[in-house]
């Protein structure tokens, strides 16, 4: 009888309680549409000239991150863990912040278990998120060839999918501008 006592405390809570919900700033609002769970089962390619093409799956998580009072800038967190299609070997796990300046420039600062950290800024279009590397550090025994450039473009096709697509430049491939390194469509989850 305790137990369905404590059940039906805990039910009562949670509906009197009104579940407080953070508004997004105005300037992270031109975000609004990318904030979320995203997933993509097995729609994930990997293209590059040095290893085979492989499909992956991934899930990305786009949500509001609690503000910093030191700072005063309000963040959304932002983490991505792929995984082999066909293996279901692990490939990575990235994570960071994501916000928009007063301007509506756009940065998102990523980590990840691959060795590498960036820096990325871009711009926010209605349903177009375009973001490109501005510094790029990692740590010194990573055996992938040096990243010298990559271009990371999100766009949401509808409510239910969005797409991402990392391009980039490596100290062999290509001598000048982008090759497509990845592209997912995802499916909104929430």
């Amino acid at each position: 009888m305790s137990s369905f006592r404590s059940h039906v405390y805990i039910f009562l809570l949670c509906t009197i309680i009104p579940f407080s919900q953070q508004v997004l700033n105005e300037h992270n609002q031109k975000l609004e549409w990318i904030v979320g769970k995203w997933r993509s089962e097995f729609s994930g390619k990997i293209f590059w000239p040095t290893v085979p093409t492989m499909t992956f799956g991934e899930e990305l998580v786009i949500n509001e991150a609690p503000i910093a009072k030191s700072a005063n800038v309000q963040f959304l967190n932002f983490s991505a863990r792929a995984w082999s299609h066909s293996t279901k070997d692990h490939f990575h796990d990235e994570w960071g912040f994501l916000t928009v300046d007063p301007v509506g420039n756009a940065t998102l600062m990523t980590t990840g278990n691959n060795g590498f950290t960036t820096y990325e800024t871009g711009t926010v279009s209605p349903n177009k998120l375009v973001l490109t590397l501005k510094d790029i550090g990692r740590i010194s025994f990573s055996r992938d060839l040096p990243v010298e450039d990559l271009r990371r473009t999100f766009i949401r096709h509808d409510d239910r999918y969005m797409e991402q697509v990392i391009e980039m430049r490596t100290a062999t491939h290509p001598k000048v501008g982008y090759l497509e390194h990845t592209r997912v469509v995802y499916t909104k989850l929430k």
